[in-house]
């Protein structure tokens, strides 16, 4: 098969077109040709060196999420079936013809989604998804403030939680506001020229948020605390937890990248 291959680390001129053998199909994966492939930062950054070495995950070859048609499957797969289209996260190989995807981690596509729409789900939307809704509990009438709200992740997550009705507040860039607030933010603050904090507080009247998503960090911590509404209780997805009910939290894993933050009143 033909695949998206790179010889050293460097800038996007490093890839070149190449042949790659067919991934072996395991008995628990699908083999998918693919449609489309996402294109995803951590790729960027693996590219250019970051992680140390080329091989990251369980295939050679870059590439985070696929969307595509099944063409074989596992022995021990038995709810999906050659000829159905899936999107997929992978383990590395999406750059390629064929990949081979965990049955765990493949889904139908929509019918309201085309490939290049599908292959842009399951990495951003659904980090977005685990990280507003199902630790932050973000919903109908919320506060919820996102960092970095134009990146992948943090733009699929304003979308989410406007969808669901919540309030979304964001910090970005000033060059990037309007393309944030079409997503559905009420306000977006540049983390460069304005206080975050000070913007929350007068636009919820000095209540505060109940979800904080965070893929910032560092510094950010400490200024978060003073954004929430009363009594606050943050989920970690990746980045922090804190127990349930206390003020003021008491944190328990500083180890990642994403802060969840809700209030225990919910």
């Amino acid at each position: 098969m033909k695949a998206i291959i790179f010889d050293d680390f460097g800038a996007a001129d490093v890839l070149r077109l190449a042949n790659a053998p067919l991934p072996k199909v395991r008995p628990g994966d699908l083999l998918v040709k693919v449609h489309a492939a996402g294109v995803n930062r951590a790729d960027l950054l693996q590219r250019q060196g970051y992680y140390g070495r080329q091989s990251y995950g369980e295939s050679d070859l870059l590439g985070l999420e696929v969307a595509g048609g099944v063409v074989a499957v596992g022995r021990d797969v038995a709810d999906i079936q050659p000829g159905e289209w899936v999107m997929a996260i992978v383990g590395g190989g999406a750059y390629a013809e064929y990949a081979r995807v965990d049955r765990g981690m493949a889904v139908r596509i929509p019918a309201e989604l085309d490939f290049v729409e599908a292959a842009a789900v399951m990495e951003s939307f659904v980090t977005a998804w685990e990280a507003a809704v199902h630790l932050g509990g973000a919903g109908v009438g919320d506060g919820v403030l996102i960092h970095a709200a134009a990146s992948g992740v943090g733009s699929a997550a304003v979308e989410i939680a406007h969808a669901r009705g919540a309030r979304v507040f964001a910090t970005g860039n000033a060059e990037r506001r309007a393309d944030v607030l079409a997503l559905g933010a009420e306000s977006v603050f540049d983390y460069r020229s304005q206080d975050f904090v000070q913007g929350v507080r007068e636009a919820t009247d000095g209540r505060g948020v109940d979800v904080i998503v965070d893929f910032v960090g560092g510094n950010y911590l400490a200024r978060n605390l003073p954004t929430y509404a009363a009594s606050p209780r943050a989920d970690a997805s990746s980045r922090l937890a804190c127990s349930a009910g206390r003020s003021p939290p008491t944190f328990r894993s500083l180890s990642l990248c994403t802060i969840i933050c809700a209030s225990s009143a919910r």
